[in-house]
């Protein structure tokens, strides 16, 4: 098992993003969407998607309304599919709902929030990473990077 540390802790063969790159790639997918989907609110996945999923929420002046999905208790992964542990809310109905989180590999998590937010009937539901780095293709993103990326807030948080 991998324990939350470990996937919290930077991947010293990875692509290190600077905050100024982070702020740039949160400018150009908050401009793309608003221009293309035209949201009318953002849902960030916790917890790197939080992060993006404000920003971007913030430079739309959105509502910005959190979910959370794990495959860990007490830091340590014991399921295979992420578990929903946030659930969307119901002020997604008849909406145009943005769903962000910072990364997309399989695609598994935005998959399985869609899923949750169809529940609530929006009008429209896009997806959006800063960084693809797998085969899934979100509707949006901002770059694509085959290494893996070391978002700024992870080298900020402090070592236990």
């Amino acid at each position: 098992m991998i324990s939350r540390d470990e996937m919290d802790r930077p991947n010293p063969a990875g692509r290190k993003m600077s905050w100024e790159e982070y702020s740039n790639l949160c400018r150009l997918l908050a401009k793309t969407v608003a221009e293309k989907f035209k949201p009318d609110l953002v849902v960030g996945i916790a917890e790197g998607g939080v992060i993006a999923g404000a920003t971007i929420s913030s430079l739309l002046h959105l509502d910005f309304y959190p979910i959370k999905f794990s495959r860990r208790v007490n830091d340590q992964v014991v399921r295979k599919r992420p578990k929903l542990l946030v659930p969307p809310t119901a002020h997604l109905q008849g909406k145009r709902v943005l769903i962000v989180d910072d990364a997309s590999i399989s695609g598994e998590t935005l998959r399985a929030s869609i899923h949750h937010i169809k529940r609530f009937l929006p009008e429209a539901i896009a997806t959006a990473v800063l960084v693809r780095r797998g085969a899934y293709s979100p509707d949006y993103y901002a770059t694509y990077s085959k290494p893996d990326v070391n978002f700024p807030w992870i080298e900020a948080l402090p070592n236990p």
